[in-house]
């Protein structure tokens, strides 16, 4: 079996094991999220407006609690000097990832695929968009993850060029569920490691 057959049939295993904690995903997204929020790099990046969050879809770690809150009287599309309280985001195009700068969950609207994307408005805002330099901490989506780091995307291969492009100095963590954490991950040489991986059972610094 070719290592993409293998990466198809591990899809399906992993898709069908998350449908069986559906009810108890909430419980340990906030686990998760608490033990990432005792971590000093990300207090750093959260502190520094240089976080990049994924936008949880479906069986993924939540990810919602890490938005921003709305505040009606700060117009940060007039004054982008001091980004404030804000959160860096993913916007597919072309094949790329985009991070782009919000300040509130109403800058979102449910894009292709269901998954939430930044508003036209803010897309085309080209203030709002983020040098990759600028990142000291992206969290990661996956369908499973080994203990080496290694992790198994939906295939579009997204995240592993946003991976492959980001500074030395940028923190990856990937945000998943015990039952996601598998002895091995098979890859390719377009896989792109992260650093580490927070579970609601552990934290593994590869």
């Amino acid at each position: 079996m070719s290592t993409q057959q293998e990466k198809i049939h591990l899809r399906l295993t992993m898709q069908k094991k998350l449908e069986k904690i559906n009810t108890e995903k909430n419980t340990f997204s906030s686990i998760i999220g608490a033990k990432l929020a005792q971590l000093p790099r990300f207090q750093f990046a959260q502190t520094k407006n240089q976080l990049m969050i994924y936008l949880s879809f479906g069986n993924e770690v939540q990810t919602t609690s890490l938005l921003p809150e709305y505040n009606e009287n700060n117009d940060q599309t007039k004054n982008l000097e001091n980004v404030g309280d804000s959160v860096i985001v993913p916007y597919c195009e072309q094949n790329a990832i985009i991070p782009i700068r919000i300040f509130s969950p109403q800058e979102l609207e449910v894009g292709r695929f269901g998954i939430m994307e930044p508003t036209l408005p803010i897309r085309q805002d080209i203030r709002r968009c983020v040098g990759l330099e600028q990142l000291d901490v992206v969290l990661v989506p996956g369908l499973a993850f080994d203990t080496h780091g290694n992790r198994l995307g939906h295939g579009k291969g997204y995240y592993d060029r946003l991976l492959k492009q980001l500074p030395q100095k940028t923190t990856t963590i990937a945000l998943a569920f015990e039952c996601q954490l598998l002895p091995k991950i098979p890859v390719d040489h377009n896989d792109q490691p992260v650093n580490i991986i927070i579970t609601e059972k552990q934290i593994i610094h590869v």
